[in-house]
């Protein structure tokens, strides 16, 4: 029997053994790899019309892209990053390389770079961080032949793209995108407050351009204040939120149909009109902000930072605090970094001035500023005085005007933008502001 087995087993071991002499996969893995890459190549370049993408970086928020794609390793965009990106047509190369996994690579300076850049000047993010986006992306595995999904290699931005249609080509090329950013720029609205007025409610809007967000505001009927952030981009037509909003009992994701009338945005949200409007005061006051934005950097021995200083009636960086200079004990001229307010700098007594890079380039220099206190009123607002100084501050210029427009406007309201960022909103004229970050 033994026997019997033997002889019928032996054909299929020799077959077994055939096989095992064979390549499973008829290439090698630097083949399979070209292979991958190339069918990718294909799907980039064989979309007739392009694709939009978004991008999330890391930092927050979200940005919206139009890609042609070429098979030369070439690829022209747009991007809603700015109104020069909306509106010029930037051309740079690209390469998709196996990375451990197939990986889409912008390899020369573009838009994209622009969410990258760790200078805070180019974003708006932190010096050495930007807002902590990505230009090589992974490509992931769920991606589809309409659809792909990108993870970036250094900073995990997510990113997605899906093809155009023709119409979306003709939009993004035409100067389309930049129309939309024109019509829909809250900037026009000189008021630091922005009411949102729908059949359901109104609401107020904190457009937060770094990372960019909008913050929700409304009171329910028991007096209670809501709050809802989300990121959000533009698209050819308006605005897209990534998370929708509750208005009453629908929802809104998208305002389109956007038109600025000279005094106020309208647009369609819901299937309704909308306005978009400007105030000297906010709708739902924050009672306890002022006391919050105090001890939130009192309570851990640190201070708050502003790069750019007060915005004024549509102007950024009004009082030009970057051309600020100072000198150090050996008279070296020491350049700007950013005005800085230091709960308890002095026991009881706060700092309020700028800080320099020191002459070495590898630290921060306080070479003059304003002491004094701050108290948090039980109506939601605060203000600041001033009593001291220290070292030998000038009696003129950005940074002199800085500190007679703190203890000097009244007060200031205060709005939570992020988990270490506030807005603090002159209470007499809501067209002065200044954005705080807390340094950590």
């Amino acid at each position: 029997m033994k026997r019997v087995l033997l002889y019928i087993l032996l054909p299929v071991i020799v077959l077994m053994s055939c096989h095992k002499e064979k390549n499973v996969f008829n290439k090698t893995p630097d083949q399979r790899v070209t292979d991958t890459l190339t069918a990718y190549q294909a799907r980039l370049t064989g979309s007739p019309y392009g694709w939009v993408g978004i991008v999330y970086p890391k930092g927050g928020g979200a940005y919206r892209f139009y890609f042609s794609f070429d098979a030369s390793g070439r690829v022209k965009m747009v991007s809603d990053f700015d109104s020069t990106s909306a509106a010029v047509l930037n051309e740079s190369s690209y390469r998709l390389e196996s990375l451990q996994q197939p990986s889409l690579i912008f390899d020369t300076y573009n838009y994209i770079h622009l969410l990258a850049d760790p200078n805070g000047n180019v974003n708006g993010g932190p010096d050495g961080e930007g807002l902590q986006s990505d230009f090589e992306f992974a490509i992931s595995d769920s991606s589809t032949a309409d659809t792909i999904r990108l993870t970036g290699r250094f900073n995990g931005s997510r990113g997605i793209l899906w093809k155009a249609t023709q119409a979306e080509r003709d939009g993004y090329y035409n100067g389309a995108l930049e129309s939309v950013r024109a019509a829909f720029d809250p900037g026009r609205i000189l008021y630091y407050f922005k009411n949102l007025k729908t059949p359901n409610g109104q609401y107020s809007m904190t457009f937060n351009l770094t990372p960019r967000t909008i913050t929700f505001q409304w009171k329910d009927g028991s007096g209670a204040i809501h709050t809802f952030t989300t990121a959000w981009y533009y698209t050819l037509n308006g605005i897209m939120l990534v998370t929708p909003f509750p208005d009453g009992s629908q929802t809104i994701q998208e305002f389109t149909g956007v038109s600025w009338d000279g005094v106020k945005i309208n647009a369609t949200a819901g299937g309704n009109p909308v306005t978009i409007q400007g105030s000297n005061t906010p709708l739902a006051i924050d009672l306890g902000a002022a006391s919050a934005w105090y001890q939130a950097a009192n309570s851990l021995g640190t201070y708050w930072y502003s790069v750019n200083g007060y915005h004024i009636n549509g102007v950024d960086n009004a009082y030009r605090v970057d051309t600020l200079t100072g000198l150090d004990t050996d008279n070296n001229v020491l350049s700007y970094y950013y005005m800085a307010y230091y709960p308890s700098f002095n026991p009881g007594i706060d700092f309020f001035g700028p800080i320099f890079l020191n002459h070495a380039g590898n630290g921060l220099d306080l070479v003059y500023g304003w002491g004094g206190g701050f108290s948090a009123k039980t109506d939601g607002h605060g203000v600041f005085s001033v009593q001291y100084i220290f070292g030998s501050p000038p009696t003129s210029g950005g940074g002199f005007l800085s500190v007679q427009q703190l203890a000097g406007s009244g007060g200031y309201y205060f709005v939570q933008t992020g988990a270490a960022t506030y807005d603090m909103v002159s209470k007499t004229d809501a067209r002065i502001w200044i954005s705080w970050t807390l340094a950590q």
